[in-house]
């Protein structure tokens, strides 16, 4: 059995409600214990003087899913893509991760029929526990499920497709848009039915949302509402969150945590749904509703990004548009049957550009002014908006309004000429950025009685920073805190040390999380035939092609 005491850190486990308290962590077998089982055999880390922290969790992020191949085929020849993004191969993603302190990260977007795909590259992945969220709001195998609210019959067959594919929860994301795109129209109403079909998109939100909490999942419904990044977004962001909100749903109490989450709906990449600057509405409703958290979607301004996405509206928006921005990139576009769209392309963020300046504001505006910030989670919708090594620079964003304003030389005068960001005095304590990018995330993964916190019984995954922040002012002093998170002293991964000041080891192999929920499987025989039957006369490939066959090594189920 390994042991190891960190001794003597400045600790900071919002969790477990520790605050800046100097103390010692034990760590036995990769799980934080309360005293060793021997007193022998035991290294130690001397942490004085140092910051210790759990790891970070990534809760919105685009590496394994369908398109990422073909992002990678578009940067062959881009100079600068190879350069920032290294050509997105598995073991740099994990090397960049873990050198900013992240050992979790969740795949957003993975259409069933090709999560075999996603499993093989999280297997792939080194070190990382990661995990996978299905698209299923194109489903028309559940067409008379959303039409007629059958919850039961959705959770049976649900459950059982986390169970075949290894999923961990469920993504919504433009449901059924295709059918609109398909006509050759623009849908404007998320209230009203298709043309082939009597339930509208707002039906799939619902019931998708229900059906998440009847099954009980470790994470509520995950949503990419439609229409980010124009200006219909706010209009159909109001229109789902009062819907759901509407349903007085409340998460499941038998969901098998001591830590529970406390949300019923979870929004991604929150900064892409006001692009005229206004927060304001947004930012009420979150004060007002707890059971609503968000991902905050930061943009980090590199010299290019790739572009991973399923919204046909976006990509309408910049390539089909007349305006100055047009993306000149190449395009690759698919529609997977029953399922949804894949698109992959490159483009720009320009500090000169008013709307990219609006979506870097948007952040940062939400994660100051959202009185609770067990609401949010910080994300860069990796890779679509930043890389993961600008983490650093966006902690200073966060924590010190001195840095904001230094980062906001040379951005678009028309943008700073009317946005509130630069007279925002407010800023993150430290600890608040703690929750941000690690207890909030777990908790609301359903993950915090093992990720996230310093606890007994939880993972050793744990980050200890050079820097005293008994010594350190970090509002007045971003440059020591960008320091501290660009060249973490330790990083461990369930009680080992994979990242040793510059040493990084990728030798160790993280665990899939997966769950299927509790679902009344007494009508289970009878509705599985009946969803066997429709893909065996309708679809490509049978039902059970899907399965995932994977050592039980590599996975770990959360109940």
């Amino acid at each position: 059995m390994e042991k190891l005491i960190i001794k003597n850190g400045i600790v900071f486990d919002p969790l477990n409600k520790i605050e800046g308290e100097t103390k010692d962590i034990l760590i036995e077998s990769g799980k934080i214990v309360e005293k060793f089982s021997a007193k022998k055999d035991i290294k130690e880390i001397d942490a004085s003087g140092k910051t210790v922290i759990p790891s970070a969790l990534d809760i919105h992020t685009h590496i394994a899913s369908q398109q990422v191949n073909w992002a990678r085929l578009l940067g062959t020849n881009n100079k600068k893509f190879k350069e920032v993004w290294k050509g997105l191969i598995l073991e740099d993603i994990a090397r960049d991760y873990i050198s900013n302190g992240y050992t979790f990260i969740l795949e957003a977007n993975v259409f069933p029929s090709l999560s075999k795909q996603t499993i093989f590259n999280l297997k792939q992945l080194p070190v990382l526990d990661k995990a996978m969220l299905l698209n299923v709001s194109n489903f028309w195998q559940l067409e008379l499920e959303f039409q007629r609210g059958k919850i039961d019959n959705m959770s049976i067959f649900l459950s059982d497709l986390l169970s075949l594919t290894k999923g961990f929860g469920f993504k919504a994301y433009n449901p059924f848009e295709s059918e609109s795109w398909d006509f050759k129209v623009l849908r404007n109403d998320l209230t009203k039915n298709g043309r082939l079909y009597n339930f509208s998109a707002l039906n799939v939100y619902e019931n998708l949302t229900k059906t998440n909490e009847n099954l009980g999942l470790p994470h509520s419904l995950h949503a990419h509402i439609e229409g980010y990044e124009t200006n219909q977004a706010k209009n159909n962001l109001f229109i789902v969150l009062d819907k759901i909100k509407s349903l007085n749903l409340e998460p499941n109490s038998n969901i098998n945590s001591k830590i529970k989450r406390s949300q019923i709906f979870h929004l991604a990449h929150a900064s892409a749904y006001n692009m005229n600057g206004d927060n304001e509405k947004f930012i009420k409703f979150l004060d007002e509703n707890h059971n609503f958290d968000l991902d905050l979607g930061f943009i980090g301004f590199n010299q290019i990004n790739p572009l991973i996405t399923s919204d046909r509206r976006l990509i309408n928006t910049l390539f089909n548009n007349n305006n100055s921005s047009k993306n000149t990139f190449k395009l690759i576009r698919s529609a997977v049957e029953f399922e949804g769209d894949s698109f992959a392309s490159l483009r720009y963020f320009k500090k000169t550009t008013k709307f990219d300046c609006i979506l870097w504001s948007n952040a940062i505006d939400l994660a100051l002014s959202i009185k609770d910030k067990w609401q949010l989670q910080l994300s860069i919708n990796f890779p679509n908006y930043a890389h993961i090594n600008n983490l650093p620079e966006i902690a200073t964003w966060l924590t010190s309004n001195k840095a904001r304003k230094d980062f906001m030389v040379g951005m678009n005068k028309d943008f700073l000429s009317n946005n509130s960001l630069q007279n925002h005095d407010e800023s993150l304590s430290f600890n608040e950025f703690v929750i941000v990018s690690r207890a909030s995330p777990a908790k609301s993964l359903g993950l915090g009685d093992i990720k996230g916190n310093l606890g007994v019984g939880s993972d050793a995954d744990i980050n200890i920073l050079n820097i005293d922040l008994n010594k350190t002012d970090i509002g007045q002093e971003p440059d020591i805190f960008k320091r501290a998170l660009k060249n973490i002293d330790y990083v461990l991964k369930a009680g080992k040390i994979v990242k040793n000041h510059e040493k990084i080891a990728l030798t160790s192999q993280g665990k899939i999380l997966w769950a299927e929920g509790k679902a009344n499987k007494e009508e289970k025989t009878l509705i599985m035939k009946k969803k066997k039957e429709f893909y065996q006369k309708y679809y490509s490939i049978f039902y059970n092609s899907m399965e995932t066959t994977i050592n039980d090594r590599f996975l770990k189920k959360i109940k």
